[in-house]
């Protein structure tokens, strides 16, 4: 009936399978009440990510950013006890841990205020 190559078959094939993949997660993400709370927790962390004071997170608070652990957030909250605090959000690479590519990824969810 179609007489279509071998390549136009092959990306056929493809969409099919990406849009039966799409398909599933969507169905399994409104019927599956584990899987309901992880997208909704992706969806709510990406589209709205909150900005944390360096001055006065909580240890739980500091955790939640991205490529911080649980070690790293201590050294955060020592550093900021020894120094009085952070004056600019840049002297967060004086913390043993965060260097140029850590601060790239979290300076826009921290804040000062």
């Amino acid at each position: 009936m179609f007489n279509l190559t071998r390549q136009e078959q092959s990306v056929l094939l493809f969409l099919g399978a990406a849009a039966l993949c799409g398909i599933s997660i969507n169905y399994l993400s409104k019927n599956n009440t584990r899987l309901k709370g992880y997208f909704a927790d992706i969806a709510l962390n990406s589209a709205n990510p909150s900005k944390i004071n360096l001055n006065q997170a909580t240890l739980e608070e500091l955790t939640a950013l991205p490529g911080i652990g649980p070690e790293l957030a201590r050294r955060i909250i020592d550093y900021r006890t020894a120094m009085g605090g952070f004056k600019v959000s840049e002297e967060l690479k004086k913390v043993k841990g965060v260097g140029p590519r850590k601060f790239e990824l979290l300076k826009d969810r921290i804040a000062l205020e």
